[in-house]
């Protein structure tokens, strides 16, 4: 081959790697970016987070040291403002019936939803087709506030607690992604095996069926805990009547009110009569961190079930 050949030969392509962009190593410069933006995304969440715990924790001098406003470092602490939230009075009252209401509430939406879910995953079931339309009609078209309210209203649970429970007791939406769960997931042979050998319905749900989904009812228990514990606005509305209401609806005219306690409050004098009372900025804080607390305590058992537990039950279905 001629040297005038070699000249005009033309030149390769370099080879491309069979990876895709997305699998690629990152840059060091892009690994600095997002290491950055994490930090930063971080710390927006906890630094408001660590100002609210130390603020609860503040005494009267530090906060008029302070300004009144929320504290970054706390100095001399004073537990005054969970002794009196937790000193038998209004507060303690509403913490103690959200609890009630949130375990109760769970427990009940969680057999209904099983139940549900397991009936509508089985397709020989009675009227299989036309309750799952129905169940599709709510998750895409809800009923709205008024309805709901003449509902509560003419069911003669206006300002009684079952109303907080019973209109939000079944979820469409989870009902749909632990029917998924059970028809993508259980194997059927192990089903109709369980069938052959005499067991009923509700000991293959109970035996085979719920020990093999631990991970989406966790997932469900979480979703109905949290809208349950988070509930304010069904108070409101159903509920205005009763002197005891959910802490939500509590910290809500606490925040909104210049006292520490919302009116009314008969623990108050009683508390201020026993010792110090607590600084009006921290009791707000404390009452914050009662709120948020349980459900950042209950998050971190329950998130390793999160990707596969709504994975398998939604994406399959």
């Amino acid at each position: 081959m001629t040297a005038n050949a070699i000249r005009t030969a033309p030149r390769r392509s370099p080879r491309k790697s069979a990876r895709p962009v997305w699998d690629e190593e990152p840059s060091f410069a892009g690994k600095a970016v997002k290491a950055l933006f994490l930090i930063c995304y971080a710390g927006a969440i906890l630094v408001p987070l660590w100002a609210i715990v130390a603020t609860s924790f503040a005494s009267e001098d530090a906060l008029s040291r302070a300004g009144g406003n929320l504290l970054l470092i706390p100095t001399d602490l004073s537990i005054a403002a969970y002794r009196e939230i937790f000193s038998g009075g209004a507060l303690t009252d509403s913490l103690l019936l959200t609890v009630i209401l949130t375990a109760g509430g769970t427990a009940f939406s969680m057999v209904l939803t099983v139940c549900g879910a397991y009936a509508l995953a089985r397709p020989g079931s009675v009227l299989h087709r036309p309750i799952l339309m129905l169940v599709l009609f709510t998750f895409l078209f809800g009923p709205g506030m008024y309805p709901s309210f003449l509902v509560v209203q003419k069911l003669g649970l206006f300002n009684d607690y079952l109303s907080l429970i019973l209109p939000v007791a079944l979820s469409a939406f989870n009902l749909i992604v632990l029917r998924s769960f059970f028809m993508n997931t259980i194997p059927g042979e192990l089903l109709d095996a369980a069938r052959i050998d005499g067991a009923g319905e509700f000991r293959i749900l109970l035996t085979i069926v719920l020990p093999m989904s631990k991970a989406i009812l966790a997932v469900v228990a979480l979703f109905y805990a949290v809208g349950y514990w988070n509930i304010y606005f069904s108070a409101v509305l159903y509920t205005p009547g009763l002197e005891v209401q959910p802490i939500q609806v509590v910290l809500q005219r606490m925040l909104m009110s210049t006292q520490g306690l919302p009116e009314g409050a008969a623990a108050t004098a009683q508390y201020q009569a026993q010792g110090e009372a607590a600084p009006t900025a921290a009791l707000k804080m404390a009452v914050v961190v009662c709120t948020v607390l349980p459900i950042v305590i209950m998050y971190p058992f329950i998130q390793k079930h999160f990707t596969k537990a709504v994975i398998t039950g939604a994406i399959k279905g």
